[in-house]
């Protein structure tokens, strides 16, 4: 009995956390939609790093760093890091 009580929250909880990432994914798809809907954004696969210097001029730091990890397909991480180094030189 006491085990299946743990089996019910453990799919309780990993249902939580799938709820949570989907809906994690559909605001990031959303900002970047209503980016693009803005004008802060150009159209997909015509970004260049011209945008990526705008937006973080702009303050718009995590979608500058999606916007270049679309321009050069690398992770989140390399891009969060290079970003980073790209503001520092900016010094925004």
């Amino acid at each position: 009995m006491k085990q299946e009580a743990l089996m019910a929250v453990l799919y309780v909880l990993l249902m939580v956390m799938v709820c949570f990432l989907v809906f994690l994914n559909i605001y990031r798809i959303w900002s970047i939609h209503d980016a693009r809907r803005r004008g802060r954004l150009s159209t997909k696969g015509k970004a260049t790093m011209y945008d990526v210097r705008y937006l973080l001029m702009e303050g718009e730091k995590e979608l500058a760093t999606r916007v270049y990890c679309d321009i050069f397909n690398v992770t989140m991480a390399r891009a969060r890091k290079d970003v980073e180094e790209l503001q520092r030189s900016l010094k925004v």
